[in-house]
């Protein structure tokens, strides 16, 4: 349950089985090569497959294990669970029958979370019921891919081959080679009833094209591998709906049919087609259940404009329901800080600002918080810029605040409509029910020539179907074959043998590019000199900035020579799609265009000069502005940056993002605006190819140690803890190079508390040595100090009691004698208490808990104002004093929910947990708390609060009779102990085990 508006409320069920979680590749042995796609059935490591996806990697479908195949297990997202890739041979297979089916044993320990495994029911109750899969095959660049369909049902098998069961009939056009050996999830009842075992080729005719089937999962009856088929539907999982404090909920105000839309392109003067589409799109936003709609496609197929074209459609309607519309495009402005700042400002009708809120999380909560207060319909173009184009991560979102934002707005509570479009599925909303997703495909052959005819050309309809048939009727390549007919040949389409013939063998964007070759060949030498220059922005820009790009136009002249030469720029320009103008009247490219000219760029000296022009430009923007409050007012400084490492100018670009977007230690865009992934964006530019594991690029030691200590403290506020080690490290030897003891002192620190919260005890210990050293070279003894509190915590967590008390003694002496509080105090003061509750001092904990407390209030120091309450409230509990300890941990949770840090978030959760379980308190809340808390330390590597969060989901499964689950949960918890070297952790564990040998 949640609590809205000072009420609580029954968190809704909207998340299906996430089929991604227990997908694998299985990978032939020799060569590495991916042949087909795994299912994880078994918390004991078995994964099944089709036994002609084993036999394809050279092992006969047979039980030994003498022959492996290899199974990998993708990365679980970019800041947790690393890829692996681990042997396994055939456990179980059915050699008195041919149905396609086997399972493997993987070696080793299942490289997952416990609830990370597909649960299974049976295919008898599925017919008709619509179905969701994942599996390898390969479409262009793109190594995974989705596919979903109807569960036709069971039909008799091909004749002479011996089944246990009869196949599954489905019905989908997705599926293809690879994905033999995918899940078929069936989303009616939230189970995997199948796996893919083949697809029917259909012939030019066409005919059932569609079809495929599967193996129905009963098979696994039938095998020695013991596997529980789920009778009945399994419950969806419940959504965290968004929290908004009841004075902001009240103070929120939107306007009356509101509209934000300048970054929105104009309508296409040549609209053709897309009708099925536009009435799709009116199908899903007028259904209860849609929340979020993706159109999803390729680059060039016309989805903004399609986006566009239905908004406009909508608000004509006036039965829609839709008149408060926010467009955000995400190619003009890729920054979540900036998107919350905006959307918060639209929600509220500017009655908050996104200052009173601390982070990016707390602003995409109280966004979506406030979405139900009138019927909005937010646009998000262009997401690709804001999810993974490659690998593991394909798909998923860059930013976690912006998949809390699109999570809140997945879960029912509001009548809102988000509309997105994006080259690549939001694979982070696939799991919800309250996600649709529509495919943007090409042009029809009729519309495609209607567009060709609307673009000037001319000719036999024949010859005009053959170009949109050779050309896969992508809109943006008819656009520019229009254009190259139209200069070179007015518009007669029989000539257009004069290109290149189309290669289908090609991806599309190289597709786009063959054309974009030809089209350069036409431009004059002023139109390629300003679309080569015009690449510099990455911004839409208005009329007065394009001066800036045109070749050596004297721009004292008159206005009749600038309107002469705009015209002459932008003759072609326009019609083509190659430039695009929005609601505000600012130009720019297609990113598919921009890119190929900025390829052709020189980078020289001109192209330098020009970004240094550009930098002056935005510069001067900032100048003339009053003294910045928000992220909106920062965009000048911001695009001045961009131009300043466009120049390769780094110094410059260094010392305008110290003075002007942090301005000084007042830390303006961190600190104060909370902006920290807007200015880990920024950083990256600072980095070769963005890559933040190599060097920054300027030459300046201490320069460099600045914005690395920067770099991970944006990490580390972003949740990126495993990256944010890398970079404090990085800060540390750059301050050493130029004798800044305390700096590296404090990096070292820094980077000992991040391993202690990571759970990274083994490499903790060197760090602490460091520590030692750095603090002896500084000469302060507060460095001292700190490197004493380390260590204390460090042996407390490795069970070494001894040391970690003369530590802890040596700490609170130097505290006495050099410090002005004679106490250890904030993260030092917690984990001192923590020890000393450890080993039964509960009296000394509290007290020193107390003093901390104060401190911290008195300091503003949220987090560890919290962290002290829990502290408090977990002493509480051991008395059992529910009342004080309820308190303590509502007031813990309430802090954290009003601050950036995920870990004080996560240990004041997880205090909720305990209450609720000693004290007999709501399971639906508990749930809750566990789930969200276990999510959350998972994605961040909080090694140490996920063996907390699972002990608790063991001693639940052990009260409530699953015995077989608890005693997973226990192996994992034992298996994460021993790895980190966690003492108590491996001591729960056995204290457990022993009641349950009682029993």
């Amino acid at each position: 349950m949640t609590r809205d508006g000072g009420r609580r409320r029954v968190a809704p069920r909207i998340i299906l089985q996430d089929i991604r979680d227990f997908t694998v590749q299985i990978r032939d042995p020799v060569n590495d090569r991916v042949v087909g796609t795994g299912v994880v059935i078994s918390r004991g490591g078995i994964v099944a497959t089709c036994s002609h996806v084993v036999r394809e990697c050279g092992v006969e479908p047979l039980a030994s294990r003498e022959a492996l195949v290899h199974v990998y297990f993708p990365a679980a997202n970019h800041r947790s669970r690393a890829a692996e890739l681990r042997p396994a041979w055939v456990a179980a297979s059915f050699p008195d029958s041919e149905d396609d089916l086997v399972c493997l044993q993987v070696e080793g320990p299942l490289p997952l979370p416990a609830d990370r495994v597909a649960i299974l029911g049976t295919a008898a109750e599925s017919q008709w019921n619509s179905f969701r899969s994942y599996g390898y095959r390969q479409l262009e660049g793109y190594i995974g891919a989705w596919a979903r369909g109807v569960i036709l049902g069971d039909v008799e098998p091909p004749v002479g081959r011996r089944l246990l069961l009869d196949p599954v009939q489905l019905e989908s056009s997705h599926i293809d080679g690879g994905m033999s050996g995918a899940a078929v999830l069936d989303v009616e009842r939230n189970l995997v009833v199948g796996v893919v075992s083949e697809t029917w080729i259909a012939e030019n005719a066409g005919k059932d094209r569609d079809t495929a089937w599967a193996v129905n999962a009963q098979v696994l009856d039938f095998s020695p591998v013991r596997v529980d088929l789920r009778p009945d539907s399994l419950p969806l999982v419940s959504a965290e709906p968004a929290y908004v404090q009841p004075s902001l909920l009240q103070r929120a105000a939107p306007a009356s049919a509101g509209r934000r839309m300048d970054s929105a392109p104009l309508p296409l003067p040549e609209w053709v087609g897309r009708e099925t589409l536009l009435d799709e799109l009116d199908r899903v936003a007028a259904a209860d259940d849609s929340l979020v709609v993706a159109l999803v496609g390729f680059g060039g197929e016309g989805k903004s404009s399609l986006a566009r074209r239905w908004v406009d459609r909508t608000l004509a309607e006036p039965d829609s329901g839709l008149s408060d519309v926010f467009w955000w495009s995400f190619a003009e402005r890729a920054s979540a800080d900036d998107f919350f700042e905006a959307a918060l400002d639209f929600v509220s009708g500017g009655r908050i600002s996104s200052d009173e809120l601390p982070d990016g999380r707390a602003r995409a909560e109280c966004v979506a918080g406030l979405l139900g207060l009138r019927r909005f319909l937010f646009v998000l173009d262009g997401l690709e810029v804001m999810q993974h184009q490659t690998g593991d991560h394909y798909g998923t979102l860059l930013s976690s605040d912006l998949h809390d934002f699109l999570t809140f707005f997945a879960t029912p509570g509001h009548r809102s409509l988000c509309l997105i479009t994006t080259r690549a599925p939001v694979f982070d909303l696939v799991p919800y029910v309250t996600y649709q997703q529509i495919d943007v495909t090409p042009l029809s052959v009729a519309a495609g020539t209607e567009l060709l005819r609307k673009l000037g050309i001319h000719g036999p309809d024949r010859s005009l179907e053959q170009v949109v048939h050779d050309w896969g009727g992508h809109a943006l390549t008819l656009s520019l074959i229009a254009a190259i007919l139209a200069k070179r040949h007015q518009g007669d389409s029989r000539r257009i043998t004069s290109l290149p013939s189309p290669d289908p063998s090609l991806p599309r964007d190289q597709q786009v590019r063959r054309v974009l070759h030809d089209y350069d060949a036409c431009l004059s030498g002023e139109e390629r000199s300003f679309l080569v220059r015009y690449s510099v922005f990455r911004t839409p820009v208005p009329d007065e900035t394009l001066r800036l790009v045109l070749p050596e136009t004297p721009w004292e002249e008159a206005d009749e020579e600038w309107q002469r030469a705009r015209t002459m720029v932008f003759r072609h320009l326009l019609a083509a799609r190659v430039l695009r103008r929005d609601v505000a009247g600012r130009t720019s490219m297609h990113p598919l265009v921009r890119d190929f000219f900025a390829a052709r760029a020189e980078d020289g000296e001109q192209r330098r000069a020009l970004h240094h022009r550009a930098m002056g430009h935005y510069l001067a923007l900032a100048d003339d502005m009053p003294a910045p409050r928000t992220l909106e007012d920062l965009g000048p400084a911001v695009e001045a940056i961009h131009h300043a490492c466009g120049a390769r100018d780094y110094g410059t670009a260094c010392e305008l993002m110290h003075s002007r977007l942090y301005q000084g230690e007042r830390g303006l865009i961190t600190r104060e605006l909370g902006a920290y992934e807007t200015a880990l964006s920024i950083f990256a530019e600072f980095y070769p190819r963005g890559e933040l594991i190599r060097q920054p690029l300027m030459r300046d030691s201490e320069s460099r140690g600045w914005v690395q200590h920067e770099v991970a403290t944006c990490l580390q506020m972003l949740g990126r803890l495993h990256e944010a080690g890398v970079a404090t490290r990085r800060a540390m030897q750059a301050f050493k190079a130029v004798g800044a003891w305390h700096d590296a002192a404090v990096s070292c620190q820094n980077l000992a508390e991040l391993y202690l919260s990571l759970g990274a005890l083994p490499a903790c210990r060197a760090v602490v040595t460091e520590a030692f050293d750095l603090a002896r070279r500084s000469t302060d003894q507060e460095d001292l100090l700190v490197a004493e509190t380390l260590s204390g915590a460090l042996a407390h967590f490795e069970g070494r009691v001894e040391e970690a008390e003369r530590a802890f003694a040596e700490a609170l002496r130097l505290a006495r004698e050099h410090t002005p509080i004679p106490a250890l105090y904030s993260s030092s003061g917690t984990r001192y208490a923590q020890h000393l509750r450890r080993i039964g001092q509960a009296e000394e904990a509290r007290l020193v808990q107390e003093t901390n407390l104060t401190v911290c209030r008195a300091a503003g120091w949220t987090g560890d104002e919290a962290n002290c309450l829990v502290g408090l409230g977990d002493l509480a509990l051991d008395r059992d004093d529910a009342d004080e300890a309820r308190g303590a941990y509502e007031d813990a949770l309430r802090l954290a929910r009003g601050i950036t840090r995920r870990d004080v978030l996560i240990n004041a959760m997880l205090g909720m947990c305990r209450w609720e379980h000693r004290f007999g308190g709501s399971i639906a809340t508990l749930e809750e708390y566990l789930g969200q808390a276990l999510r959350m330390a998972s994605a961040g590597g909080y090694r140490l609060a996920e063996i907390d969060g699972h002990m608790i989901l063991a001693q639940l499964h052990h009260e409530s009779g699953n015995g077989e689950n608890a005693w997973s949960e226990l192996a994992l918890i034992e298996q994460m102990s021993a790895e980190i070297g966690y003492h108590w952790g491996e001591q729960a564990v056995q204290e457990i085990l022993d009641e349950l040998r009682q029993e």
